[in-house]
């Protein structure tokens, strides 16, 4: 029955295609293009097989009155894609989509030259058509807005955002809603840090590393489902995914710009594809010079003393990486990939250091610090990916191995002079190196119309070494301090295995899953002979999605999981910083991992394609909080009783919150963004003092305008001479946030700064020369805001060329002040970095796909324009 029903709709949409061909051929001057897209159910969102689509010239009122015949057509296939050739240019058509004696409404788009105009093959992405069929015409909703909407996550489409132009990922994502980046460029999600994903897979690259052109789209995920890693602590996954196209023919871009350091940047993209082959390249060169300025004041309980610090650093860095690969499509069901990254670069901190001292009696003391440090890092990463399409439909297997190799190297040399003229130098130097291999599984099959099966593996392996050594210069000689030496060494492994299943009813959407994982830590100090090991032998982490859906434009969906975060290095390495005597600092081998439970109500209003609006309830209660804390010892390298912070598990957090999210266009050519995030975060340390409590009430706002100024409008005339007063393919930005105060961040490492100290490459940035360690139970950030501003034009006729212009920080406001205590002292940071930043960007795209020369047998065959 399904055969002949196939067979009918086969032949209906050929029969409007051959009443629409031509007679005779173009000629070599009629220009045709391709345009594609993907077709879902409103209600259940599944893909739509056998949708008749037909193209014509005419508009709906004709093609209702008349008996109109189609240019071209089309049909669906399993995955609801399809493809449209032979498309005249520059001329407004109109889509009619037909499914088992019902319609749809109608949409209209132009396709535009998009390339070399000589070259052809120009091509369009209409985007993802949501329809739903019935007796009566429903109605239609075209995504679009930079905003994308899937069952668990959110997609925000950033590469052609013109405030992210010769930026970096930190860029990118301090502009999308739900996040927060501060001014070290520490990512929150909700007030908690999340994971972060570069192409689906966790990233040993920071966000300062990755350049903004060459991310395509970043995906929000608040409560990751069993089949994502249970790392991260309930902070939900931010994926970054990159430039990939896959398009016939060849295309590419290039870019270069400034900014007002006179830093410059460049890369280029480049995809080529024959056949079975796909060949992607790309490379990005970003030279940095950041700037940033900080003070700090404590007033010490023992012994008894008021410190006043300030700090002014320069930072020059360079960062080169690098990106390519192979997609073999061995048939219609196998594809393999093979691709190799690497990235590269260095960091050269320059800081000076004003420190006053009075000892409350009279007496008081001063020094001078000048440091000059530099990180050099490299990183060389390898993948083999491979993909089989059963043929049973919706069934495919999936396997990867990915590996990495990450070396850097840290010199750092700290002139020092005291009041009384007294000079000490010390050096430190270090070295770094982990590999980092990954292996996962994954299988799905559609077993029903209404049942979805997933399952697969994962096993993953860290090897680190970290060597430090610390000496002072005497009579012209270095001596080496021995007690300050460090040799490192810890393997991390990790196997984990999941499986989920998903019920799509008619009215509701049901996805449960359970994963199990298995981890195991042993580290050895190789210095003293000292070894630690930490293992979980079996953790479960199930998880549930739940969905009513109440219309075709409402639904409501609610979610629970559970997610565990393990030590970091940094929080784990028994090695006592001394670089700053007031702010010592040591990892601590036996603290336990974070284990968190997480809730999530959310509400979701699609009115038209306008506009979207979600609102969600969500709250998250984790134990074994890793917090810093600290305690006094006597040192004898020090020969005095000193205050050492160190991490230790406190009994618990819980964070509940109310937030709220928009999209609306406004008269066509304004779109307005809206995230508004109202929580309460509390903590309880009872477990390590009896008063260590906290407990704030907090929000935070963030809004971006894009306006898009019309084209051909705003003409005067002056003296026989027409001026175009508004500029045309032109577009604004504007973005706004604040943050009131709050709470410092739980079970992370949050911190005042990243300043260089004797031990910055090794202990988490040399918290002394910011004030330390600032992430205890009793503290508080206070209220921040900014002004960022962008404008992007496009030039000629394919709009191939672009011109961005960007300025972030613009009111000078973005500082990070942060208020902590302890029983030992209370102490208040204040940092700003890297204000009133302006950025100049020029981008230039090209591509050809010419059928002639590639020779392309099948236009609509393995296509991979639609990736994702």
């Amino acid at each position: 029955m399904k055969k002949l029903f196939t067979l009918l709709l086969l032949l209906c949409a050929m029969t409007s295609i051959l009443q629409a061909q031509p007679q005779g051929r173009p000629g070599k001057g009629d220009m045709k293009g391709k345009a594609y897209g993907k077709v879902f159910d409103v209600i259940s969102g599944k893909p739509l097989e056998f949708v008749v689509i037909r193209v014509y010239k005419e508009d709906s009122v004709l093609i209702k009155q008349q008996n109109v015949n189609p240019i071209t057509g089309g049909l669906t296939d399993g995955k609801g894609e399809f493809l449209l050739i032979d498309l005249p240019l520059n001329t407004p058509l109109t889509l009619r989509f037909s499914f088992s004696n019902s319609d749809a409404p109608y949409s209209t788009f132009v396709l535009k030259p998009s390339g070399q105009m000589s070259m052809g093959g120009i091509e369009k992405d209409l985007g993802n058509f949501r329809l739903k069929f019935g007796t009566d015409l429903a109605t239609i909703q075209v995504e679009g807005g930079g905003m994308r909407l899937e069952f668990d996550k959110r997609i925000y489409d950033v590469d052609k955002n013109p405030m992210n132009s010769g930026g970096t990922a930190e860029d990118v994502l301090r502009n999308i809603p739900s996040l927060t980046v501060d001014s070290d460029g520490n990512v929150s999600l909700r007030n908690t840090a999340p994971q972060i994903f570069v192409d689906g897979r966790p990233t040993t690259l920071t966000i300062d590393q990755i350049p903004a052109d060459a991310i395509q789209r970043v995906e929000l995920i608040t409560n990751p489902s069993a089949k994502y890693d249970a790392s991260g602590g309930g902070g939900g996954i931010v994926n970054i995914v990159m430039k990939h196209n896959r398009t016939n023919g060849y295309n590419g871009s290039v870019r270069a710009g400034i900014d007002r350091r006179g830093r410059m940047n460049g890369g280029f993209d480049m995809n080529y594809r024959q056949g079975k082959i796909n060949f992607f390249l790309n490379g990005n060169a970003n030279q940095r010079r950041s700037i940033s300025i900080g003070t700090t004041d404590r007033f010490n309980y023992s012994p008894n003393f008021q410190l006043n610090q300030s700090q002014y650093n320069l930072n020059d860095g360079l960062f080169l990486t690098g990106r390519g690969g192979i997609d073999y499509l061995l048939d219609l069901r196998n594809t393999f990939t093979v691709s190799g990254s690497m990235s590269k670069g260095s960091f050269a901190p320059m800081d000076t250091l004003n420190v006053l001292t009075d000892t409350l009696s009279g007496g008081n003391s001063s020094y001078f610090r000048e440091s000059t440090t530099k990180r050099e890092f490299q990183n060389f990463g390898a993948s083999i990916l491979y993909k089989h399409l059963f043929t049973k439909e919706g069934t495919e297997l999936s396997a990867d191995v990915n590996f990495n190799r990450i070396q850097s190297h840290f010199t750092g040399d700290y002139y020092t002079l005291y009041n009384d003229f007294d000079a000490v130098q010390q050096r430190q130097l270090g070295d770094v190196s982990q590999y980092l291999i990954t292996s996962q599984l994954d299988f799905e099959s559609e077993i029903s119309e209404r049942f979805r099966l997933e399952a697969g593996g994962r096993f993953s392996i860290r090897d680190f070494t970290s060597q430090y050594n610390n000496s002072t210069l005497g009579n012209g000689i270095w001596t080496d301090i021995t007690s300050l030496f460090v040799n490192y060494h810890y393997v991390d492994q990790v196997g984990a295995a999941y499986t989920t299943a998903a019920f799509d009813l008619p009215s509701w959407k049901i996805k449960t899953g359970l994963r199990v994982e298995t981890s195991n830590y042993k580290g050895e100090l190789l210095s003293t002979n000292q070894n630690f090991e930490y293992q979980y032998k079996l953790s479960l982490f199930p998880s549930l999605f739940v969905t009513r859906v109440l219309s075709e434009k409402q639904d409501v969906q609610f979610a629970l999981n559970r997610k565990i975060n393990r030590p970091s290095f940094m929080q784990l390495q028994p090695f006592t910083d001394y670089s700053d005597s007031l702010n010592i600092q040591r990892g601590n081998p036996n603290i336990k991992p974070e284990f968190t439970q997480t809730a999530e109500l959310s509400w979701q209003w699609i009115p038209n394609k306008k506009n979207t609006i979600i609102v969600s309830a969500y709250g998250r209660y984790t134990q074994n909080v890793t917090v810093r804390q600290q305690n006094i010892e006597y040192s004898e390298n020090l020969a005095d009783s000193v205050v050492v912070t160190t991490y230790e598990n406190a009994s618990s957090s819980q964070a509940l919150g109310l937030e709220f999210v928009s999209r609306n266009n406004l008269f066509k050519i304004l779109e307005l963004n809206t995230n508004l995030n109202i929580y309460n975060s509390s903590i309880d340390g009872t477990n390590l003092d009896a008063n260590l409590k906290n407990n704030i009430n907090s929000f935070w706002v963030k809004s971006s305008l894009n306006v898009k100024l019309p084209n051909g409008k705003g003409k005067i005339t002056l003296g026989g001479k027409v001026f175009q007063l508004i500029p045309n393919n032109t577009s604004i930005q504007a973005m706004v946030d604040y943050s009131s105060k709050r709470a410092l961040e739980v079970g992370s490492s949050e911190r005042g700064g990243g300043g260089g100290g004797m031990g910055g490459m090794g202990m988490g940035g040399g918290g002394g020369m910011w004030g330390g360690s600032t992430n205890t139970v009793q503290g508080y950030v206070e209220p921040t805001y900014g002004l960022d501003v962008s404008i992007r034009k496009e030039f000629l006729q394919n709009k191939s060329l672009v011109v961005a212009f960007s300025a972030t920080d613009i009111l000078k406001t973005r500082v990070n002040v942060i208020h902590s205590n302890s029983p030992y002292f209370e102490q208040t940071t204040f940092k700003r970095r890297d204000w009133q930043m302006f950025r100049f960007t020029v981008s230039w795209r090209f591509g050809k796909m010419d059928a002639q020369l590639f020779k392309r047998k099948n236009m609509g065959g393995g296509e991979g324009g639609m990736e994702g």
